[in-house]
């Protein structure tokens, strides 16, 4: 079993979650690579009992007939609740990935469909790759989206049937070999094997063909001509090597390092989307072979990416043991506080509200000037919220002062690893943050309570605000 050292455990929870504190580093290390990433993976064996009952005090969605359940911040404050409160890291990791992958909008679609479409992903994330397309495809939320409730004999609507190839499956061109996937023919056939899909409009908003609305007429797809059903496409799609690299190309743009159109990078896709191929389409036996690969572990994967907003919000809360309060819609009359939903909007991912059919565009996109600044509005806002009693974020001097040392250099350790981990180029530069006093001379370090309130904080909200700390 290949060993795990503390600075590789952080990197993959970081990775395959959102980051955590050193005892849950020091636990996965203790694991071994391949025993952390089997922890990880199989999480349905991790108690989520404390999560399970936050949400229950905190969330009606009983009645989906209900708008006033079901709307877009309840939504959001529910999926980031999950985020920040789950002992299972990797379910909401990869729901985020299929997320993004199969991005659909609440700017379309309702606020109900949208939360149903959240709850099949994460209950399919490490399923058959087959399966989750297929059911992904049957939903309202993908139905309504691409207009495939349009889509009828006679008159087929071909939005669904360019995407399902275009993004969800292959991609245009295999992204290996550069050879075209299909054609504009193959589209407007694959949009009449899916005619006729719809949904019931009663709950549960279930799928439902509508049988004299189906083109039964034989169709020519990728070369054979078949009466091919809606399900046979998906079939067809799935088993093909193109969809097998794509996958393992989007995987590892999300998950490892940006990929390059390099020979080598083309080796690695096309090695990986073997273990894909080779396991009945298995999504969960791809991605523990890339988290337990030295391609995962290199010097080229640690901090290669930029921090999605959702992971910056979520993994600060969760690294320094910070709490969110979301408050609760259950109890008439109670508050609730949808602030990491908002502070993420802020800095440009709006949950639930992908910009487009394509998703966000990963890493570099999530830099610029005015989002730079909401990142630092976030870091202000968490450590400087000192208000407990009401709903929101905030982290305590009780929690502060369990990281703050008796001396500065200990200090600053202490927390550059905490929320990291990080490089100590910034050490001396935060040491003599600590040892200045407000008149701008030097004064002595004292682990106190005033110190903790004010210093300390103040160390954070500089070490959030470090170009390091931007990445993942």
């Amino acid at each position: 079993m290949a060993s795990l050292s503390y600075d590789e455990a952080a990197h993959l929870l970081r990775r395959a979650g959102f980051g955590g504190t050193p005892d849950e580093i020091d636990d996965l290390s203790s694991r071994g690579r391949e025993g952390a990433v089997d922890f990880l993976i199989n999480f349905n064996q991790i108690d989520n009992t404390s999560m399970q009952n936050l949400l229950t005090a905190s969330f009606d969605f009983s009645d989906f007939g209900n708008n006033d359940k079901f709307n877009n911040g309840e939504i959001r404050r529910w999926w980031f609740t999950r985020m920040v409160a789950t002992k299972r890291q990797f379910e909401e990791k990869m729901t985020l990935f299929w997320h993004n992958h199969f991005a659909t909008s609440s700017s379309k679609v309702q606020d109900v469909f949208m939360y149903n479409q959240n709850v099949l992903l994460r209950a399919n994330v490490f399923g058959k790759f087959d399966d989750l397309l297929l059911k992904v495809s049957q939903d309202a939320a993908m139905l309504i989206w691409l207009d495939n409730i349009t889509n009828v004999l006679g008159k087929p609507n071909e939005n669904f049937g360019r995407e399902l190839q275009e993004l969800f499956s292959m991609g245009i061109n295999d992204v290996v070999t550069g050879e075209q996937n299909y054609t504009e023919q193959d589209v407007k056939e694959v949009a009449r094997a899916f005619t006729g899909w719809d949904y019931q409009r009663r709950v549960p908003f279930t799928f439902q063909l509508k049988a004299n609305q189906h083109d039964n007429g034989t169709k020519t797809i990728y070369g054979q001509q078949a009466n091919f059903s809606g399900e046979d496409v998906i079939t067809i799609i799935s088993a093909r090597a193109a969809t097998a690299r794509y996958l393992t190309w989007k995987l590892f743009n999300f998950f490892v390092y940006p990929v390059t159109t390099s020979a080598a990078d083309k080796s690695t896709i096309d090695k990986f989307s073997k273990v894909y191929l080779n396991n009945n389409h298995s999504i969960k036996e791809l991605v523990r072979a890339i988290f337990t690969s030295d391609e995962f572990y290199s010097s080229r994967a640690f901090f290669s990416l930029i921090k999605q907003p959702a992971e910056l919000v979520v993994g600060a809360v969760r690294m320094l043991g910070g709490t969110y309060n979301p408050g609760s819609t259950v109890t008439a009359g109670s508050r609730t506080s949808n602030t990491l939903a908002q502070l993420s909007r802020n800095m440009g991912q709006d949950m639930f509200a992908p910009p487009d059919v394509a998703g966000w565009d990963m890493n570099l996109a999530w830099v610029n000037t005015a989002s730079m600044l909401e990142r630092f509005n976030f870091a202000n806002t968490y450590v400087t919220n000192r208000n407990t009693t009401n709903p929101g974020v905030f982290v305590t001097a009780d929690q502060l002062r369990t990281m703050t040392k008796a001396s500065s250099k200990k200090t600053v350790k202490k927390f550059l690893v905490r929320l990291g981990p990080l490089s100590t180029d910034a050490l001396g530069t935060l040491r003599t943050y600590l040892e200045t006093g407000d008149n701008g001379q030097p004064v002595t370090f004292v682990n106190d309570d005033a110190t903790i309130d004010k210093k300390i904080r103040g160390l954070v909200h500089q070490i959030m605000c470090l170009p390091e700390f931007q990445l993942n």
